[in-house]
């Protein structure tokens, strides 16, 4: 870094190559590590510089790189950064007169379930977590081509538009063969409550790290609990952002395979459909909100904490496509039916025009607005005849099968426990539909079809632990 920053300020622009040769140059004392991971470092380091350059180029501010990491990951190349050794072992090459790094052979699955030789394997990259405090080893393999085919000219598209957000990351948008508009809102309650549990966390702990003297036990103590629960809530949000960007990569092909079906029966079992993926750019609203005051204290923390980058990454690589980015201004106020501009205050969106009154989701209003602006260059068309079905869905299931079979459970003891249990016992609504009062006489049927036996207003279920339903 402190040799590329050298260059440029001597009027030199040294080019990818160059920044290559330097660092695979350098003694090895100065560099212990492969060639080919020094290559890797090299690579990288001319990466950020390519983005940056980028970003300026479209009008945004971007700094060129100049920090000097004190830590970065290590990539080893397959057949020469790493090889398994006849042991059945995992050797990472540190270089020519330098021990290895030998550890047991990984485990890889893949998406669908099924295990990953290492045949398959390609680079490896040994990273750091400084939260978790441990190593991990990110493993890249080759995977059947399933990406999903792009637009093309002469080639049909349908356009997947995608309205993104803090409270529903991801709200998709697509017509149907059927005319009709299909939405889909993914909910992201269990990423919200995960950091607003860090948040309130961390924010404890550090109140208590300040009355501390830097290095004594417990303020070391605080730190390790302060980094535990970073690392197990950055866990936690890996996980739903790949669970929304699952069930948007379902989303997405399921439009594909209504439209290629269409397309079929029309011009033949040869037609191919191309798919268009459009999001509303909000890149950069996160930047300057603390100097320009634009929004209150917890809008700033939750723009500053959306992960809306990595579920991009996440998207592109899972669907094969390449995501656009247009203007969404207005296309939450917007009326999709006649076009009138209406400030949304909850999470409903309704028109104020009287002869309209259009309801519907506001993320969902969002959504449709960025699919007319893709297809419409930029233009919003109104469409009175528009139809638009709703779906709901969450990142992640409300229970796993575990909890739900002990809730089910738990729920028919109480409900063959009768009145007894009180509120809740009529929590579930199978016990709900499946009681009835007979005058003045809570009579419970037996989950397992027993025979009752009625005597003085009491009902006894057999089975049940004879615990009786005394009447109301």
């Amino acid at each position: 870094m402190t040799w590329l920053r050298g260059q440029w300020t001597a009027g030199e622009r040294p080019g990818k190559e160059d920044v290559r040769r330097f660092v695979t140059s350098l003694p090895s004392e100065v560099r212990p590590f492969h060639a080919h991971t020094a290559q890797a470092v090299a690579y990288d380091l001319w990466d950020a510089v390519a983005t940056s350059r980028a970003n300026r180029a479209q009008g945004l501010k971007a700094r060129a790189p100049w920090r000097e990491k004190k830590y970065r990951p290590l990539s080893f190349t397959a057949t020469f950064g790493w090889r398994v050794t006849p042991e059945g072992r995992l050797a990472l090459s540190l270089g020519r007169g330098r021990g290895r790094i030998v550890l047991p052979m990984p485990h890889v699955i893949s998406r669908d379930g099924r295990p990953v030789s290492a045949a398959s394997w390609g680079e490896i990259r040994l990273c750091w977590d400084r939260n978790a405090r441990s190593w991990s080893l990110h493993v890249a393999y080759s995977a059947p081509g399933d990406a999903l085919p792009g637009p093309a000219v002469g080639r049909p598209t349908v356009t997947v538009a995608i309205d993104e957000g803090i409270i529903n990351p991801m709200t998709f948008a697509a017509p149907l063969p059927d005319g009709s508009m299909s939405v889909l809102v993914i909910n992201g309650r269990g990423g919200r409550a995960a950091k607003r549990q860090r948040n309130k966390t961390v924010a404890k702990l550090t109140s208590r790290m300040a009355r501390c003297k830097n290095g004594s036990r417990k303020h070391r103590r605080l730190l390790a609990a302060k980094k535990k629960i970073e690392a197990k809530t950055e866990r936690r949000l890996h996980d739903v952002d790949h669970q929304v960007t699952a069930k948007a990569e379902k989303f997405t092909r399921e439009v594909h395979a209504a439209w290629t079906k269409h397309h079929r029966e029309i011009s033949g079992p040869d037609a191919i459909v191309g798919v268009r993926l459009v999001a509303g750019d909000v890149r950069g609203i996160e930047r300057n909100t603390n100097t320009k005051r634009r929004a209150s204290r917890s809008t700033r923390q939750q723009l500053s904490q959306w992960s809306r980058g990595r579920q991009d990454d996440f998207l592109q690589y899972k669907t094969g496509l390449v995501l656009e980015h247009i203007s969404e201004a207005y296309s939450s106020q917007t009326c999709p039916l006649c076009n009138e501009r209406t400030k949304v205050r909850g999470r409903e969106y309704v028109c104020r025009n009287i002869t309209c009154g259009f309801r519907l989701h506001r993320d969902a209003v969002g959504g449709v607005n960025i699919q007319a602006l893709a297809v419409n260059d930029g233009q919003f068309r109104p469409d009175p005849d528009l139809r638009v079905e709703v779906m709901y869905r969450r990142a992640q299931p409300g229970w796993s099968p575990l909890q739900r079979s002990l809730h089910a459970y738990h729920q028919d003891v109480l409900g063959r426990s009768g009145t007894g249990a009180g509120r809740e016992a009529r929590r579930s609504a199978p016990n709900r539909a499946t009681r009835s009062i007979t005058a003045g006489v809570a009579v419970v049927p037996s989950p397992r079809g027993d025979s009752t036996d009625q005597t003085d207003g009491t009902t006894t279920l057999a089975g049940a632990g004879r615990t009786p339903v005394h009447a109301t």
